[in-house]
């Protein structure tokens, strides 16, 4: 069609061929439902037709002198799709324009599914009705800051608490170096098999491979880890309470702990 998409832009929609009504609004969200007028589409459509009677060239007529029946039977619809879309464009602007409304995005419009209904629009016999729905930014109080106290809060950290926590950053970065042909001493890390048994008959949950235990620390049954202190591979502990208990543990070479500097 010629010139089509070029127009300017029209009138704006009258106030009184223009109905808005809110059918829902609930939080942020809102729907509208909008209506123009059949007189003011007609009379868009009409400004548009003058414009393009001026454009239109066909054979066997010359430049603007087609007769206005002909061109609308051959653009008519399609002149009546760019009037209706302008005017959705412009109504549904003004409509959240007149609210005094921000919306966080693009509103979506929906038609009715009604073919009739939709051939009466673009044949220029019925308003056009559509639902424009949407989510709206909230409003914010600027509050004024200056009037506002804060206090400050102040941690009084003893240097006991200090002191504690660098010894827990130095002990949790202690490497473990082997040591080849020395006996197990206080603080070494241990790797350890072992075997329970009471009364000569293993037990549940008392056997464990490469565990690992530091000399001193008491990680295991009293005086059990102190007892492999020195060269040999194997040792034997008693429990001092219940069924007579022994714990038979076959250890790997001793690592000894390396402090990093403070």
């Amino acid at each position: 069609m010629p010139g089509k998409g070029q127009w300017g832009p029209a009138a704006a929609i009258k106030a009184e061929e223009m109905q808005v009504t809110e059918t829902s609004s609930s939080g942020l969200k809102r729907e509208l439902k909008v209506v123009v007028g059949q007189s003011e589409l007609s009379e868009r459509f009409t400004s548009r037709m003058d414009e393009v009677k001026g454009q239109v060239q066909l054979k066997g007529f010359r430049k603007g002198k087609v007769p206005l029946a002909h061109i609308k039977k051959l653009y008519g619809r399609s002149v009546m799709a760019e009037v209706v879309q302008q005017a959705v464009e412009e109504t549904s602007r003004k409509a959240v324009q007149d609210r005094n409304e921000r919306p966080a995005h693009q509103p979506n419009i929906d038609f009715t599914e009604d073919k009739e209904e939709i051939e009466k629009v673009l044949s220029g016999q019925s308003d056009l009705a559509f639902t424009m729905s949407f989510e709206i930014l909230p409003s914010i109080a600027v509050t004024d800051l200056s009037a506002l106290k804060l206090e400050r809060e102040v941690a009084d950290v003893s240097d006991e608490a200090v002191e504690k926590a660098v010894t827990d950053l130095v002990e949790r970065s202690i490497k473990h170096e082997v040591e080849a042909d020395r006996p197990a001493g206080k603080g070494d890390r241990l790797t350890i098999d072992f075997v329970g048994r009471i009364d000569g008959v293993e037990f549940e949950g008392g056997k464990g491979e490469d565990v690992q235990l530091v000399v001193g620390e008491g990680q295991f049954i009293p005086g059990f880890v102190e007892g492999l202190e020195g060269p040999r591979q194997t040792r034997s502990a008693s429990s001092k309470s219940g069924s007579p208990t022994t714990i038979r543990a076959r250890k790997l070479p001793a690592r000894t702990r390396n402090l990093p500097s403070r």
